[in-house]
């Protein structure tokens, strides 16, 4: 892959200006991308889980030290959609992370608006959102990519779709986000510190 694609790509927003443009989407009744109804209703909620995701999530313990330990600068650079279920899951998980420690640069790009770079880190031939790719910015060596959800849900899904091939797609949607509400972020704050404990010791 030419890691130029990587680079220079915009428009692109930390976390606050994604934030804060998702939250004006859903009062606006907008969305990003593909402006179509259902796109539109996933991001009201998706605003919601956002606030509640930031305001209740707690890094754990373990994962501060690994991240903390980060002495190489860092670009953790995540494709998303305002509309995308498991980005609001699973993005401000990743901003809490990527605040603790100022050698880690977190970018945020809309995965419609990047359709080569998109087409580089795709999941079984799918454009699956969100994706990190974690870039280390000494070297502009890609030290993990993660994403589009935690292996437990992704494995969770695959059995559904396996038991059940006329699920529908609101019945999968409801036990994905039942999965994330228990999970309460534990799934990817345990992959996270398996990433970084490779990372670090190369470090």
């Amino acid at each position: 892959m030419e890691t130029s694609v990587l680079h220079n790509i915009t428009p692109s927003y930390n976390y606050d200006g994604y934030r804060k443009l998702v939250l004006i989407y859903a009062k606006e009744h907008k969305t990003s991308g593909e402006q179509s109804k259902e796109r539109i209703e996933a991001t009201l909620i998706n605003a919601q889980r956002i606030k509640r995701i930031d305001k209740q999530c707690t890094i754990n313990h373990k994962l501060q030290t690994l991240i903390s330990e980060i002495n190489k600068k860092q670009k953790w650079l995540v494709i998303s959609e305002s509309w995308c279920g498991d980005s609001a899951q699973c993005v401000p998980v990743i901003a809490k992370m990527a605040e603790l420690n100022a050698n880690i640069k977190l970018e945020l790009v809309f995965r419609d608006e990047q359709p080569d770079l998109m087409d580089c880190f795709l999941t079984n031939g799918s454009r699956s959102i969100p994706k990190l790719i974690c870039i280390d910015e000494t070297t502009d060596s890609i030290n993990f990519v993660w994403g589009p959800r935690p292996k437990a849900l992704q494995d969770k899904v695959v059995m559904l779709k396996n038991n059940n091939p006329e699920i529908s797609h609101d019945e999968l949607i409801k036990n994905i986000h039942l999965w994330y509400a228990q999970d309460r972020t534990n799934s990817i704050q345990s992959e996270f510190i398996d990433l970084l404990n490779k990372v670090n010791s190369c470090q």
